[in-house]
């Protein structure tokens, strides 16, 4: 019994996972990705959130509908904020090549290139953050460099776990039809839940 309820539970995870990859992609055309990307990365979050941690089945499709719509305007301000701090890193990164002296230019560029590390891991405790906690737009990313930097174990399996995933999809392309995105952002939240608080609701704070 309990091994067909595990098996029942890893195919419904399956399932849902399968489903939540076609409608991020789905919503993410119909925003013309520029409107559509975050608010449908927001709410794919927020499915697998409930999946984790309040565990129970819930109707996917509503559930995304629901979060694509209250986000919308609030994830679009946090994404582009976000992708306004990667602009400007690279930015840095294409002034520090004119550099003709080469000691300034190498210290410059392995400064960028650590800052660029952090920013890069930081991002993937954002969108976790984002739906678990009521926050001000700038807590969210004081949070995520806190848990990159306080959780260094959590942060070495989600590279390494994430490492796993796209290795798997190089040998096995078709599965990115399957899973996409949806099975990175499953592992993303999952280690991140980890560092959170197991209560229910859809937003907590501290």
């Amino acid at each position: 019994m309990l091994e067909k309820r595990w098996y029942i539970r890893l195919g419904n995870l399956g399932f849902n996972l399968i489903l939540l990859n076609i409608l991020w992609i789905t919503f993410s055309l119909l925003g013309l990705i520029v409107f559509g990307f975050f608010p449908s990365t927001v709410a794919l979050f927020a499915v697998i959130r409930k999946f984790i941690l309040e565990d129970e089945d819930i109707p996917v499709l509503p559930e995304f509908i629901k979060q694509f719509k209250n986000e919308f305007m609030k994830s679009n301000l946090m994404g582009y904020s976000v992708t306004f701090i990667g602009v400007f890193l690279f930015l840095d990164f294409k002034i520090v090549q004119q550099i003709s002296n080469d000691y300034l230019q190498i210290m410059m560029f392995n400064l960028i290139l650590v800052i660029g590390i952090f920013y890069a891991i930081s991002i993937l405790y954002i969108f976790p953050l984002y739906v678990h906690f009521d926050f001000k737009l700038i807590q969210y990313f004081r949070y995520a460099c806190i848990l990159t930097i306080a959780r260094p174990f959590h942060t070495i399996m989600l590279i390494a776990f994430l490492g796993a995933i796209l290795f798997i999809y190089m040998y096995i392309p078709a599965l990115i039809l399957l899973f996409g995105i949806s099975l990175f952002c499953f592992v993303v939240m999952k280690i991140a839940a980890l560092s959170f608080p197991r209560k229910q609701g859809l937003k907590e704070s501290y």
